[in-house]
């Protein structure tokens, strides 16, 4: 969802664009971490995913173009190896609680003056926000098998809008919406005659 326009975009930008990826993962799995390729994407815009898709990217992305917000780096699992192995600029939602500055330095520090973002809504708490695969109703949090966000809906605005007044905002997509409410609710009444075609 996100590589091909933000490839664009980076051909469009060469020397000035840089990715905030709002994500509690690093989305940087190769092919012999995982068969789930949206686990590869921000990987494949580096250029060190998965080749059949890597090779795709005309415009490959620097280390220090991306910034990773939000990311659960205590849980990282085998699969985000990467993030060590490339020394990836991150900061976990405890640095970004209550202010910005941090991503502002990382902006300022690598010349970025147009951002494409990534806004993976499984950085939020599924207290907060609902429609996230962990915040399936009645789940137990605990025995999800992959990081839970802790961000709120406004730290995450707060962000947007402070790295909006250093780089200017030229692309941006939203992963893993799960809308369990109104899932559940068009299940639940898909055999009520009135609802049926």
């Amino acid at each position: 969802m996100s590589q091909a326009p933000f490839d664009y975009l980076h051909g469009k930008y060469p020397d000035t664009l840089g990715i905030l990826w709002i994500d509690a993962h690093s989305d940087m799995s190769t092919i012999n971490d995982s068969n789930r390729e949206h686990m590869m994407v921000l990987g494949n815009l580096l250029g060190h995913g998965a080749p059949q898709f890597a090779e795709k990217v005309q415009h490959p992305f620097k280390i220090e173009q991306v910034m990773l917000v939000g990311l659960k780096y205590e849980e990282l699992r085998p699969c985000d190896h990467q993030v060590d192995e490339l020394q990836m600029n991150y900061r976990t939602p405890d640095k970004l609680a209550g202010d910005s500055r941090a991503l502002v330095g990382l902006i300022n520090q690598n010349h970025i003056k147009q951002l494409a973002i990534h806004f993976d809504l499984d950085v939020l708490s599924p207290q907060d926000f609902r429609s996230t695969h962990p915040g399936k109703p009645h789940l137990a949090i605990d025995k999800f098998p992959a990081p839970v966000g802790t961000m709120t809906l406004d730290q995450i605005t707060r962000i947007i809008h402070d790295v909006s007044e250093k780089a200017e905002i030229v692309g941006f997509s939203i992963g893993e919406h799960l809308p369990w409410d109104a899932i559940n609710l068009r299940n639940a009444l898909a055999s009520v005659e009135i609802f049926r075609e």
